[in-house]
């Protein structure tokens, strides 16, 4: 069974005329006998939106529901692009993250797949269906729905590609392909044809949005082939493998023995420093633990951590870094 697992995002799906747009990508690779799973994201800011209504009814909204809240997003699209296909002729389901067989832990907000019973999917694709699956979502072992965290999508569609042994994983976005910066911040940042896992994974983490680096580790780690294309129109788009580096032209063979060419420059918005002072304080053991132990529990991501004898210097995202920091002053003051 050839299958081809893609994923659109949410500038994609945004509303009726792009979705149509969607649907003609799907039927031409599904008139090419094609097996096909669609994954896809919430239509446009409708995540953020839900998030801000959460806020105006409760401070600090209970997380399990807030996944719940969360989830009717992908939700709303999957069942709306499958009523387009319907409606023009292909057999379509739309199935939630649960009844695709994604199962998760139950970390609301940014759960981890453990594992994608794929027994539903298959039996679909074996009826011809195109399969349409909810993002960005899962189920724990007691039933409750789980988010994957900012970006999910992309996890959710490299994760089901590897777990079907699909041809490949397509993520189809509003940009052409992966390029050598943000093109909105540097127009002349060039298209780059192929990378490989571990240099886009830096580039994820580092605060580049084209992929989730959660979703590039999981294809690393699969050798699942990820293609980045423009959803609105066609382009060849960037392969992301594990032999993009190695991928030199005959001709160019006797100069490029080392070659170190500079693949990405990016950037990471919205994060802060938080500095701890003490004497000593590099060589305190109790309180390195205590910090890594207070982040794990507060859904907290390290990007860059620096020691000195007097301060221990950590970057984090500044939506958490307040709460953060008031856990760290209880644990450690």
């Amino acid at each position: 069974m050839s299958i081809i697992v893609q994923k659109y995002g949410g500038t994609s799906v945004e509303n009726k005329e792009k979705l149509e747009k969607v649907c003609e990508n799907i039927i031409k690779y599904k008139n090419k006998k094609n097996k096909i799973v669609v994954i896809v994201s919430a239509q446009g800011n409708t995540t953020d939106e839900l998030v801000k209504k959460a806020n105006t009814y409760a401070k600090s909204p209970n997380k399990r529901d807030l996944d719940l809240l969360l989830a009717t997003g992908e939700i709303q699209t999957i069942s709306l692009l499958s009523i387009i296909l319907n409606e023009k002729g292909y057999d379509t389901i739309s199935l939630t993250g649960e009844q695709a067989g994604i199962l998760s832990d139950s970390e609301y907000g940014r759960a981890t797949i453990k594992s994608i019973y794929t027994n539903n999917i298959l039996n679909h694709l074996e009826n011809d269906k195109i399969v349409v699956i909810a993002g960005f979502q899962a189920v724990d072992k007691l039933g409750n729905i789980t988010t994957l965290g900012r970006g999910g999508s992309d996890l959710s569609a490299v994760a089901i590609a590897c777990a079907l042994k699909a041809k490949k994983c397509e993520i189809y976005s509003d940009i052409d392909g992966i390029y050598s910066a943000d093109p909105r911040i540097i127009p002349k940042a060039k298209l780059l044809k192929n990378i490989s896992y571990n240099e886009m994974l830096e580039a994820a983490t580092a605060g580049a949005k084209v992929l989730h680096n959660r979703s590039v580790n999981v294809g690393k780690k699969n050798k699942m082939p990820i293609i980045v294309k423009n959803s609105q129109k066609n382009s060849k788009g960037s392969i992301v493998d594990d032999i993009s580096e190695n991928k030199i032209d005959s001709k160019e063979l006797t100069n490029n023995f080392e070659d170190y060419s500079v693949k990405f420059i990016t950037k990471k918005d919205n994060i802060s420093k938080i500095c701890i002072v003490g004497d000593m304080v590099m060589s305190n053991k109790d309180a390195i633990i205590n910090i890594f132990n207070i982040a794990n529990k507060e859904n907290v991501t390290i990007y860059m951590i620096s020691f000195s004898e007097l301060a221990i210097n950590i970057i984090v995202d500044s939506d958490k870094s307040t709460r953060f920091m008031q856990k760290l002053h209880d644990a450690l003051i």
